[in-house]
């Protein structure tokens, strides 16, 4: 079976379990069709793992969390670095609060993009030490800056690096540390996301589609029943090594199950 013949219906079924590791359901991108969304990705045994960041997306991911029983980590982004500190004090708080109800601390962590690189990385380290507390893991933004995230978090807790986009040597050297590499809807348009996978063993492999952001179909939004599309090419750059199907989606599931220790 070719990659192009495979179907979300012929494998969104009970047979086989999806997880997307990191999306933000709860943004306001998703207003319009948010129910619909979620009942298709349920239909099609897709698990989510919304991420709520800030002070508005932390409260809104709790509330979908009670309405539709998803999973959630909940964290400050590195965008934020210009908010007042009651306003970091406050998303520390609500995280704190809320732990019987989140998988993970994040997404925290540091952004090249950003400004005050110094004071991304006084937050991320409370946020981590936030995290050491709870005795969860952490979802890791690290875009440009992998190495310093890496190095700050200095193997304190187990982390997820979502969207990863970093160098094949800092990949292998978080998996030999029992992190976690996360690869997102970026592969299906990527050629050094694909090379990633082509060289990289699946231990410690999950996958996200980061949705409404990051489509991999031209002109729509993107959403966690995409998930699928970074199996499938995960399937058809590691089929040549000998991997089926089913045995790339059971070994994903099962490692994004104990990450999150659901």
């Amino acid at each position: 079976m070719t990659i192009e013949t495979i179907e979300y219906g012929e494998y969104g079924n009970n047979k086989y379990g999806y997880i997307d590791a990191h999306c933000h359901i709860e943004d306001k991108k998703f207003n319009r069709d948010r129910k619909e969304i979620l009942k298709i990705s349920r239909n099609k045994n897709v698990e989510i793992i919304t991420s709520g960041v800030g002070l508005g997306g932390c409260k809104r991911a709790l509330e979908l969390k009670k309405k539709y029983d998803i999973h959630l980590t909940l964290g400050f982004h590195p965008h934020g670095v210009r908010a007042e500190d009651k306003v970091v004090d406050k998303i520390y708080s609500i995280i704190e609060n809320n732990k019987k109800h989140i998988v993970a601390v994040g997404e925290i962590g540091l952004d090249i993009r950003d400004e005050n690189i110094p004071r991304q990385r006084d937050i991320f380290n409370r946020f981590i030490t936030l995290a050491e507390e709870l005795n969860k893991p952490i979802v890791v933004h690290g875009r440009g800056l992998e190495r310093m995230c890496f190095d700050i978090i200095n193997n304190r807790v187990i982390s997820m690096f979502h969207c990863y986009s970093g160098d094949e040597k800092l990949a292998k050297e978080l998996i030999d540390n029992g992190h976690y590499i996360s690869i997102s809807t970026l592969i299906c348009m990527s050629h050094h996301h694909q090379n990633l996978i082509k060289n990289l063993d699946l231990e410690n492999i999950v996958v996200e589609t980061d949705s409404p952001y990051l489509s991999p179909i031209k002109g729509e939004k993107n959403q966690p029943l995409n998930v699928i599309k970074v199996i499938e090419k995960i399937y058809d750059i590691k089929k040549e090594e000998g991997y089926e199907y089913p045995e790339i989606v059971n070994l994903i599931y099962k490692n994004t199950k104990k990450l999150f220790r659901i």
